[in-house]
């Protein structure tokens, strides 16, 4: 049986928290997706003449690719 060791100093991050690797990753896949479906969208409304379905469907749809890749990201198992 291992003895707890009181001269031992606990770790100051939990294998539970976040790196800050971690958050930064999250915040660019989410907001690259967002911003690059927008533009997409954007650009279709333009040359196809769909305004506003093409900016609302293809923005919608970043936040969900987003909001994937970040649940990906949270629950892989792999820290940075």
């Amino acid at each position: 049986m291992a003895e707890n060791n009181p001269n031992q100093t606990p770790s100051h991050r939990s294998d539970q928290e976040p790196s800050h690797n971690n958050v930064l990753a999250g915040a660019s896949m989410i907001s690259g997706s967002v911003i690059g479906m927008t533009l997409l969208g954007y650009f279709l409304d333009k040359k196809f003449g769909w305004e506003p379905w093409g900016l609302l469907t293809c923005a919608l749809l970043g936040v969900v690719v987003g909001m994937y890749e970040l649940w990906k990201l949270m629950f892989s198992g792999k820290s940075s």
